[in-house]
């Protein structure tokens, strides 16, 4: 058995009421496979059991749930001035999760124009927030509390705030952002009023992005759509017009071809709703055949044909056609074209880019 198979078993699936048995030592063995594949806090507080446990499981315990915790935290104070201040195009994404999680950092959209975002980037800094690292369409900050705390990259999570004026890698659009604006809503947070983009929406998204650009399959994966479609009042209808509409189809086939596949293996059996979306947009399968023959173990890297299949996809809708153009023209800068270029060899290097820090 692979131990991306044994992990599951042990942390079991939504869609199964039983909790599985567990000692401390297979708990304490799998803890490193558990955090590779960002669902450690998960596993460790469905099997929680504070009076037994050993000191290793317990401090990691600790340690994540004050992570997850601070995060939140993170995401209320966004809220929170961003509403003070009157700003009101905004919406998080790809941070909450349907279940106990520990993101690398809060994502943050604003709509609107240029000086919108510049507006919104001014009111953080006046609140102490620091500047870390600059992308074409994306800067990212450091939240008052966690100055000193961070370093290279996104080491340690928590702190780190991306803020978006169009979610894209470099100037390529893969997502439009006028497309989400119908689907913000507002969510307490900490006990505070927090813009977030819907979870079906949402949930497109991220198993987007886990394809393109970042081509990596992890349990985060697998189990966040199980917990979402879970849900009562998940309404797939909602995310496959969005999908549709987005050119996304192919990377949520990828990702639910897989999902399916393996919760048959374990559990033997295939959720209903997942059966029902994958009738409706057809599965991967020379996707899930590479899947199996590297023995179906996670982080996984997704086929490079998978990859670029998914970008010709998105290039259909006008707004990343359009940036693609851009993008081009800007490639044209010897420095931006090396980075670039660095950027993909990464991606498509054997360990990949997508990692909990």
């Amino acid at each position: 058995m692979s131990k991306t198979y044994e992990l599951i078993k042990i942390i079991g699936s939504p869609f199964i009421d039983k909790t599985p048995e567990v000692d401390q030592e297979t708990l304490t063995r799998v803890y490193g496979q558990a955090f590779a594949d960002r669902v450690a806090l998960l596993y460790l507080t469905i099997h929680r059991n504070g009076k037994n446990w050993n000191q290793y499981l317990e401090k990691k315990f600790k340690v994540l749930s004050l992570r997850r915790e601070n995060t939140l935290r993170v995401i209320g104070d966004l809220g929170a001035i961003l509403n003070r201040y009157g700003i009101n195009d905004y919406a998080v994404f790809k941070s909450l999760k349907p279940y106990p999680s520990t993101p690398n950092d809060t994502d943050i959209i604003i709509f609107g124009d240029r000086d919108k975002f510049d507006g919104a980037l001014d009111t953080l800094y006046e609140e102490n927030y620091q500047f870390h690292e600059w992308a074409p369409m994306q800067t990212t900050l450091i939240h008052p509390d966690g100055i000193g705390k961070t370093g290279k990259g996104k080491k340690g999570g928590t702190w780190y705030v991306d803020m978006y004026s169009d979610i894209s890698t470099d100037y390529f659009l893969y997502i439009d952002k006028r497309s989400l604006e119908p689907y913000v809503e507002t969510r307490m947070v900490e006990g505070r009023p927090v813009k977030n983009v819907k979870k079906e929406i949402e949930l497109a998204i991220i198993l987007f992005h886990n394809v393109f650009p970042e081509r990596t399959f992890q349990l985060e994966h697998f189990y966040m759509p199980l917990y979402h479609l879970a849900e009562e009042d998940f309404d797939i209808d909602i995310m496959l017009k969005f999908v549709s509409d987005q050119k996304l189809t192919r990377a949520l086939s990828t990702n639910l071809t897989l999902v399916a596949h393996i919760h048959n293996e374990i559990f033997g059996f295939v959720p209903d709703a997942i059966e029902t979306i994958l009738e409706r947009i057809g599965q991967n399968r020379p996707e899930l055949e590479r899947f199996i023959q590297n023995k179906e173990t996670t982080p996984y890297m997704l086929s490079p044909k998978t990859f670029w299949l998914t970008f010709l996809d998105k290039i259909y809708d006008p707004a990343a056609f359009k940036s693609l153009i851009s993008q081009g023209l800007h490639m044209l800068n010897p420095i931006f074209f090396f980075d670039v270029m660095r950027s993909l060899y990464n991606r498509f290097s054997e360990r990949g880019t997508y990692h909990l820090e």
